[in-house]
């Protein structure tokens, strides 16, 4: 009688036991899964913030062009005076 419950104690140890194992390799999988959707989306998101950088960059270079400077100075009422190197470098010894 002792010797049937040590039986069956064993037996349901040995059948948690292999389902334990069984059980490691599909937790592992699902975590790899999850672990390289995150890391899709976390490049997704640099991606995207390298993106717009870019676009800023060009936004910046192109409001720095001549050209615009112009357009924008006409719709502004600004206007631009060319400054010559004999006043230039009188004020820059002034300066000094």
């Amino acid at each position: 009688m002792n010797n049937a419950r040590i039986e069956r104690a064993v037996v349901v140890l040995t059948i948690l036991f292999i389902n334990i194992c069984l059980l490691i390799p599909v937790w592992q999988s699902a975590r790899n899964a999850q672990l390289k959707t995150a890391i899709a989306e976390s490049e997704e998101v640099l991606k995207a913030k390298e993106e717009s950088k870019m676009v800023y960059k060009a936004n910046i270079a192109m409001r720095t062009t001549p050209e615009y400077l112009i357009k924008m100075s006409e719709s502004k009422s600004i206007v631009f005076t060319r400054i010559g190197t004999d006043s230039s470098t009188h004020i820059a010894k002034e300066g000094l």
